[in-house]
């Protein structure tokens, strides 16, 4: 049976806590997207503004999400779907926070870094690195985002099937549990050991393993790595 995909990318006003200001969506080999923007009940921060250059001018007279079709539009057509997305957890929660469910969904971001050892896992760093090209896709526009994604997307499938000699829907389903998944990250990206492997932190500081343990506010794929290092737990499997 055939997997519904949804090729998804939001921009918001802010990347904590932030509120819809612009959607783009589109169905697994569609030609069409959706592209909409919307009016948010909080301003936009200067710095969200500096990334994906959406002013409080573009988005007047703009309806609510609350208020449009889009909402049950989107929330219809995922009731039945799975969304695809890099970094799939923020825009999963941003689609919560304004009432949109999602039932399953793979994140392509924790794909790439359970599939790759790269320096960077950013999509545009990955469309570069593989040669993906689209004249009509703009950085940190939705509707841009969302055509390198689907490519990004295509270009792991085909990888994973064939060194795992998997057919698609065997592929998919093996994107969804690596999606569910706490990530065990390489290396720290922070503090006096920032660029380091946790294994090497692990043999030659172990301490600084036991005081990240208790930092707070990081997120599952941080806790489960250093809880893994000190011996806590075992690998996920995906």
């Amino acid at each position: 049976m055939q997997k519904n995909l949804i090729f998804l990318d939001t921009e918001t006003t802010d990347k904590i806590d932030g509120r819809l200001v612009q959607l783009a969506y589109k169905k697994r080999g569609d030609a069409s997207m959706v592209v909409e923007f919307f009016k948010p009940p909080v301003p936009i921060k200067i710095e969200a503004m500096a990334v994906h250059h959406i002013t409080e001018k573009k988005i007047v007279g703009k309806p609510a999400f609350a208020d449009s079709r889009a909402k049950g539009t989107l929330s219809a057509l995922l009731a039945d779907a799975i969304l695809v997305a890099h970094n799939a957890k923020f825009d999963v929660g941003i689609l919560k926070t304004e009432g949109v469910e999602t039932k399953e969904y793979i994140c392509t971001l924790k794909v790439a870094q359970t599939m790759y050892d790269l320096p960077m896992y950013k999509m545009q760093y990955l469309r570069y690195l593989w040669g993906i090209e689209d004249d009509d896709a703009t950085a940190h526009d939705a509707e841009g985002d969302v055509l390198i994604l689907e490519k990004v997307f295509e270009h792991m499938m085909r990888d994973y099937a064939v060194k795992n000699n998997a057919s698609e829907s065997e592929t998919i389903d093996a994107f969804i549990a690596i999606s569910k998944n706490p990530l065990l990250l390489r290396t720290l990206s922070f503090g006096k050991h920032a660029g380091k492997t946790f294994e090497e932190i692990k043999a030659t500081d172990p301490s600084y393993l036991q005081w990240m343990a208790t930092l707070p506010g990081k997120d599952e794929d941080f806790v489960y790595t250093v809880n893994y290092y000190l011996g806590n737990l075992t690998p996920p499997r995906g």
